[in-house]
């Protein structure tokens, strides 16, 4: 009988493979998760068991511990930098002799000392949690050029790109994104939209979506709504900010959806934004929800920071500056007034899903993953960490 959040419950190693663990600072729903899936879909099943995150730090981390000895995997895929596998899995490594492969988005110190989320007392700890994970790593995987580079020039010798990645949707139903229109009431409307955590930032004192609501308050004689699709402990500092700014009958929040609802949410918007803060933290971010914007061929406003500079075409690109840009809603509240007007501005969303199948499909993000999972099993690996 397989644990729970086991992906698959085979025990063999696959022939020339051996057996790969990943796991996972996520439960079977999160973005994680659906990462994890997809990258090793192209392995054979036996060789791959997936444990994501159950309950607690301390049962997860007995549970995972279990795992390991029991099953003796030949590379452990340890996905984000947190507790309990930026601890565990190195011991592990350390004692066992076997590589394992560090998988981050964020520069996790540095994301938390600049927001002041997860900060305090815990920064320390978090600061030698992903110095050690990092520095015990046969291979560290990034999902931005950006942060690849940075971390090579930090010293680290194997560092890999493998974007956020999305899944093909095939075709959406044109009816069950009339019907969703609908349901949000806005059916004759422009929609303006942001896909992600709505987390407030206790030092920045701003919340993901803050910028689209700025720029709706200045955007009153066009037949514009804002759509803010996500959840978190800043949604009611939005709604609240929605109220003070004039534009909450403007602004719809249709809370947190399933994975498999994403596409045809997204299919509402007609402009899609990611904003990304032009700080060190903000340069080294992709976000898994460029990947999604670019799949859906929506015509997406984002800032001039990190991949999107390097994967989008000028028009949808805005400058930012520094951490908090307090001028950024009037130059995107400008750009959205632009794109309303000109349809042959909005037909660039359609370039975008082939250049997303190029670079973001998880066939292509299933071979760089095979490719690397080959060339460490093998035990030739040493040490990926700085020298």
């Amino acid at each position: 009988m397989s644990e729970p959040g086991v992906s698959s419950s085979a025990r063999t190693p696959s022939q020339g493979l051996g057996r790969v663990m990943v796991l996972v600072h996520g439960g079977p729903g999160s973005v994680e998760f659906q990462r994890a899936r997809g990258i090793t879909a192209s392995l054979p099943a036996e060789a791959v068991t997936i444990l994501g995150r159950e309950g607690s730090r301390g049962s997860t981390a007995i549970r995972w511990w279990r795992a390991l000895r029991d099953m003796s995997p030949s590379l452990v895929y340890v996905l984000n930098t947190a507790i309990p596998g930026g601890c565990l899995v190195p011991w592990w490594s350390r004692r066992r002799k076997r590589p394992y492969v560090l998988d981050t988005g964020d520069l996790v110190y540095e994301m938390a000392l600049e927001s002041g989320v997860g900060a305090g007392w815990k920064l320390p700890l978090l600061k030698q949690v992903e110095t050690l994970a990092q520095r015990r790593a046969a291979a560290i995987v990034v999902r931005g050029t950006r942060h690849r580079e940075l971390l090579l020039q930090r010293g680290y010798r194997r560092v890999e790109l493998i974007r956020d990645g999305y899944v093909d949707p095939g075709p959406v139903d044109a009816g069950k994104i009339h019907l969703l229109r609908e349901r949000l009431a806005l059916s004759e409307r422009f929609v303006v939209g942001v896909l992600g955590s709505t987390v407030l930032s206790p030092k920045l004192q701003i919340c993901y979506g803050w910028d689209l609501l700025q720029a709706l308050s200045r955007l009153a004689d066009l037949p514009i709504s804002g759509l803010i699709v996500g959840d978190g402990d800043g949604l009611p500092w939005l709604q609240n900010e929605a109220r003070r700014l004039g534009v909450e009958d403007r602004v719809r929040f249709a809370g947190r959806i399933p994975y498999a609802e994403v596409q045809p949410m997204l299919r509402v918007f007609d402009i899609a934004m990611s904003t990304q803060t032009n700080n060190l933290p903000g340069r080294v971010r992709t976000t898994g929800k460029l990947p999604e914007y670019m799949a859906a061929g929506r015509f997406i406003l984002a800032s001039r920071v990190g991949e999107a500079e390097l994967l989008l075409p000028e028009p949808m690109l805005v400058d930012f500056h520094g951490a908090v840009d307090a001028e950024y809603p009037e130059r995107v509240a400008s750009r959205i007034r632009q794109v309303f007007q000109d349809a042959s501005l909005r037909g660039l969303g359609a370039t975008l899903p082939e250049r997303a199948r190029a670079l973001c499909h998880y066939d292509v993000l299933r071979r760089e993953f095979e490719n690397l999972v080959r060339s460490l099993v093998p035990g030739q690996a040493s040490a990926g960490g700085r020298e």
